[in-house]
């Protein structure tokens, strides 16, 4: 069961790096487009601002999902793991719990979001309001999902280490 679970965050994972690096390029050759045109040729296309906004909080929602698999969210762990054994297993239920419920509520109130904004337009572009806050429900999902194969994985990896039936 363990090769599922790793194999479910290694997925996870390159499917956020792979976004993430692609939304980086879109990002990066919007910005470099529109200096060119400003400074080169005088003239500014206008939607180039509003790609590069909305190109980066995609990339940083969908590149959660990847932070989390290789543990680069911000944590404070210098008091956790002077706990006692059974205080320290209850910190990390706790973290996942309240990770757990962040993260649907984000979703959820993402989602409100986006169901009420499809009518509204972006100034330069003229796309639906809701493709670029689509970002949260959906980088949420993929966070919520990271958050919770990497919770199984170790679980499991840390059962069998034991000894114990997963």
């Amino acid at each position: 069961m363990e090769g599922g679970a790793a194999a479910l965050c290694r997925n996870l994972e390159l499917l956020s790096a792979v976004l993430a690096v692609f939304l980086l390029v879109v990002n990066i050759g919007d910005i470099v487009l529109g200096v060119i045109m400003r400074y080169v040729f005088s003239q500014s296309i206008i939607w180039t601002e509003e790609v590069a906004r909305y190109s980066l909080v995609w990339l940083a929602m969908l590149g959660a999902a990847g932070a989390c698999a290789r543990g680069d969210q911000m944590a404070v762990d210098f008091l956790v793991p002077r706990f006692p054994r059974p205080l320290r297993i209850f910190a990390g239920v706790m973290r996942v719990g309240v990770q757990v419920c962040v993260l649907l509520t984000l979703i959820w109130f993402g989602a409100q979001n986006v169901g009420g904004t499809w009518q509204m337009k972006t100034m330069a572009l003229g796309i639906p309001k809701a493709i670029p806050l689509m970002a949260v429900p959906i980088g949420m999902g993929m966070l919520l999902a990271q958050v919770l194969a990497t919770e199984w994985r170790d679980r499991i990896a840390g059962n069998e280490r034991k000894g114990q039936p997963s």
